[in-house]
């Protein structure tokens, strides 16, 4: 029963590539998975530079942070037409594809701010078809929160609007399940997508340190089952248990898992697009000795290994 189950959600999956969007992240007849990562952890650097340095350094794609006070926020760091002219062009000449613009939009109870943050929204599929308009990358985000009965239905009305944005304007979104949030398993995810109609511009990212070192066992295996239908992004990042809390640390960095069976198992199950390497903001926010240009190289190196491991290859 459990491989009869399995295959039947993989064939799903595979019939569900074509027409996806958002990067092309599931595109059909795509047989290969890239390795991107964000510029969440390169902060301290111009947005262009940190865009070579991804290129330099080896990755396939790149995922840009879009929130207000970033480097790639499209209200005031890329507010300019030539501070998006270089961006693009320094996605020109580093071949880096555009995967993702990370985001923080948290759906609002209070209507006033609600209808006030469609616009963002807007403001953010605008971007990405401005700086990619040839394959938009798509948009991820968490939710927020803090208790899932108390949050699930606010959830589903107010990203029923936010689809709509994303139906007129031709954008697409993948929500993040989140450890310290409402919706905080893949579980969760199912449930709110299919109130939500399955809608096809809005899935899922998949991200295992939010679901390692549970007091309740969540496997990669089970996890990766559930979610891989409605996964269209893919985030890497490992956690460790200290003392009582469990702290985020760079991809491949800890022994806590291993990243090769969370690559072998997507791709197994049909999932042809990237895994985003993410520098998580409890390693490089108020940090002195953090480095971004070794942090950035060690999470290259890593799941580099990762990939090589699991016998994919990377495009």
């Amino acid at each position: 029963m459990t491989v009869s189950r399995r295959g039947f959600l993989n064939a799903g999956l595979m019939a569900g590539t074509v027409g996806v969007g958002g990067g092309s992240l599931l595109a059909a007849g795509k047989s290969t998975c890239g390795l991107a990562i964000g510029t969440y952890g390169l902060q301290s650097m111009p947005l262009p530079d940190a865009i070579r340095l991804v290129g330099k350094t080896g990755f396939d794609a790149i995922e840009i942070t879009v929130f207000s006070g970033m480097t790639g926020d499209p209200a005031s760091a890329l507010i300019s037409d030539e501070s998006r002219k270089a961006v693009r062009a320094a996605l020109d000449e580093t071949g880096l594809r555009l995967c993702a613009l990370m985001a923080d939009l948290r759906p609002e109870a209070d209507d006033t701010k609600h209808y006030a943050q469609l616009p963002k929204l807007n403001q953010y599929i605008q971007l990405a078809r401005e700086l990619c308009p040839e394959n938009p990358p798509l948009i991820q985000t968490v939710l927020g929160g803090k208790v899932w009965e108390n949050s699930k239905e606010l959830f589903r009305d107010r990203i029923a609007n936010w689809n709509q944005v994303l139906a007129d304007q031709k954008g697409y979104l993948s929500i993040k399940p989140h450890r310290g949030s409402a919706m905080s398993t893949p579980e969760n995810a199912v449930w709110l997508l299919k109130q939500l109609g399955n809608p096809r511009r809005i899935k899922m990212v998949y991200d295992y340190s939010h679901y390692a070192l549970r007091e309740s066992e969540l496997t990669i295996a089970d996890t990766v089952e559930t979610a891989l239908p409605i996964t269209n992004y893919v985030a890497v990042k490992d956690a460790e248990a200290v003392g009582d809390k469990v702290r985020f640390a760079l991809p491949g960095e800890t022994d806590t898992w291993d990243q090769s069976e969370v690559l072998k198992r997507f791709y197994g199950g049909g999932y042809r697009g990237d895994f985003c390497c993410e520098v998580s903001s409890q390693i490089w926010r108020n940090n002195p000795d953090y480095d971004p240009v070794k942090a950035t190289q060690t999470c290259y190196e890593n799941m580099a290994k990762a990939f090589e491991k699991a016998g994919i290859e990377r495009a």
